[in-house]
Parts: C-alpha cells; structure tokens; sequence
C-alpha cells in the first residue's frame, strides 16, 4: 500500500493561457512548453489548445475547422457550406507525424464569409447564422464536426497528450495574441478527437479542469434555444452558457461569471441595496444556468480571456504576470516553465473572475 506522499492525485485536467495585452505575437510552443510539466494530469486521452489572432491575413473571414470520418462525409459537408459561404480556401490542416498519435480523421479548414443573400432570407445576423450552420453539421451530417469557428483564431485538438498534441499540430509555426491548451484526464465521458478540449463556437473558446453536476439541467435548458450538445463531453455545455449569455443576452464577463458560479444567497444578502438587486436577478433569472460541481476554466474569446473558478474553488488555478504577459494555469509549474522570473504569483478566490483584455487595436 502507497502511503500518503508516495501517490499523486493531481485533481483532474491541466489548463494553461497566456495573453499578451500589448497584442504581442505569442509562438504556440509557449503553451506547448507549458503544458509538460503537468503531464501527469493528463492520460493520453485529450490535449488542444486555442490561438487567437493566428489567421491575419484571413481576419475577415470565419475559419471553420472540421474532423471527417471519410472523403463521402467531406464532399457532403463541403457541398453544403458551398451554398451556404463564400470558401476563399479551402486545405488540410498541416500535421506531422507522431508517434503516439493514432487513428487521426480528416482534418480540414476552410475560410470562408456568409453569402448575404441566404443570410438575409433566413432574417439572421452574422453570428447566429454561423452558429446555426455549426449546430447543423454536428446534428445532422454523420461523420462531419466542426471543432472551430471563430474569425482569426482556431483550436487544434486530438487524443494524446497535450504536448504531443502540440507537435502533431505544428503549434511553433503559429503566432497569436493569446493561447490557451488543455490536457484531458476524462472520468465518465470517452476519450475521442472530437470531445477533445477547448470546446469553441464562434470566437468563443472554454477549457475546463473539473466535472459539472449540474449538467443534464444546463443542458436541457440551453438546448431550449437552439444549441444541441453532441460531443459527449460536458464542458461542451459551458461553451454554449457563455455565448448565450454574452451574445444573445448581452450580459458583460462579470454579469456571466455571476450567472455559472454565483454567489451564495448569504453573500448576496451582504452587498449594498443596488448591488443585491442585481445578483438576484442575475440568480432568479438564469438559474438553470448555475453550473454546479468543481471546476476551473479559461474562456477566451476575441481580444481576452477570462479565467473563473467554481464559486467554492474547488480546482486549482494560478495567475502570474511579467511585462505585458498575463499567465494563467492550473499549477505554478506551468508557468515557471515558460516565465522563469513570472511576477505577482496568486491564485483567485472561488467565483471571482480574473479577465485580461488585449489593448484596443493591439491585434
């Protein structure tokens, strides 16, 4: 029998973010780096990572990342965005071959713009019309997942071990503002491509280091509004929550955080008159959307990010800076790793977001 100190019980998942705020381009081998002292987080399961202003020279188009089963379900999915989009590329997403990497689908992008005209006839804005083009390729298109598809960022996941993960990808070729990475260590969802973390729609990216009691209730309400959860991880559940609330709501992070992990009605009954009002219509209103059990995420979305704890913090996570750098990860090792001489070290209270927003017209 192991005694205490002889076993490890790392709590779960790895995630990892780093952000310039100067807009500064950042290599993806940062967060590669990163991610490899936290090996043992992970079990070869799941590991990806998101980049943020990676795709300049396309910054105007949306960048659709999809796995394929086979060539059949590709032309198939191909011929629908066609009538759909305008593709001005269309290509395989580089990898390299790595050994512990088995078993990879099709692995495709394509830029592409919403033909207005279609748009228009559907009475949709922009956004909710590529949202609903993701919900009905993963719904309906057997075969076909869009795993991102956002405008100058784009998430690269698999089975493996993040920094293997990060290798297959080509990760060091890549330059973005902002990186967050993943390393999975899945208890009762399967180990697949697709349920591989970040979980994105649109710009909106979320990795997530727990489990989420909550979720047949956030799930079940959030589909009421057109979003289906099909890949069978339920992290997927809170990417969906947070372009609810900040896209379609119009809520700010802040108002968001206090939706997910909301404080407790004693501590409401604490804050000043104006204050308490506002959390409790925040609770009263959205309280399907309370996401319940331990967890720590890192959700990125267009110029920042926005790290959160469960409200009892109950998962670990550090944030630490040095320069114009924000570094956030689950263990300080993480971020030694890569900023040796990291300044103001801390780790944030449960349920106190911590976002970092890159200077206006930095990216």
């Amino acid at each position: 029998m192991k005694l205490e100190g002889q076993v490890r019980i790392p709590s779960g998942c790895a995630i990892a973010a780093v952000i310039s705020k100067e807009g500064k381009k950042l290599s993806g081998e940062m967060l590669v780096n990163a991610m490899k002292p936290m090996h043992d987080r992970s079990n070869g399961l799941g590991g990806g990572f998101a980049g943020y202003g990676i795709y300049p020279e396309y910054r105007d188009f949306y960048a659709f990342h999809l796995f394929y089963s086979d060539h059949a379900v590709r032309r198939e999915c191909e011929q629908f965005l066609k009538e759909r989009f305008e593709i001005v590329k269309a290509e395989i997403i580089p990898t390299r071959a790595v050994a512990q990497i088995t078993d990879e689908p099709l692995i495709w992008r394509y830029f592409a713009a919403p033909l207005r005209s279609v748009a228009a006839q559907m009475q949709l804005d922009e956004k909710e019309y590529v949202a609903r083009t993701v919900m009905k390729i993963n719904t309906q298109l057997k075969g076909a997942y869009v795993f991102s598809s956002g405008k100058n960022m784009g998430a690269f996941k698999a089975v493996g071990f993040p920094e293997d993960v990060g290798v297959f990808y080509c990760l060091e070729e890549y330059g973005g503002y902002c990186w967050t990475a993943h390393g999975r260590y899945p208890t009762n969802t399967p180990g697949w491509w697709g349920g591989a973390h970040p979980f994105t729609l649109l710009d909106y990216s979320v990795v997530h280091n727990g489990e989420i009691s909550s979720y047949d209730a956030n799930r079940r309400y959030i589909e009421m509004f057109g979003y289906k959860c099909t890949l069978q991880t339920d992290t997927e559940v809170i990417t969906y929550i947070m372009d609810y609330l900040l896209r379609r709501q119009g809520l700010t992070l802040q108002e968001a955080a206090n939706v997910i992990a909301a404080p407790f009605w004693s501590t409401i009954a604490e804050k000043d008159e104006q204050e308490r009002k506002k959390l409790t219509y925040l609770r009263t209103i959205f309280s399907n959307l309370l996401v319940t059990g331990p967890f720590s995420i890192v959700l990125g979305f267009e110029g920042g990010l926005m790290a959160l704890n469960d409200r009892l913090k109950l998962r670990s996570m550090v944030v630490g800076e040095k320069e114009d750098k924000v570094f956030i990860a689950s263990e300080e090792a993480a971020i030694r790793a890569i900023e040796p001489n990291a300044e103001n070290i801390w780790a944030p209270a449960g349920g106190e977001p911590v976002i970092v927003r890159v200077k206006e017209g930095a990216y």
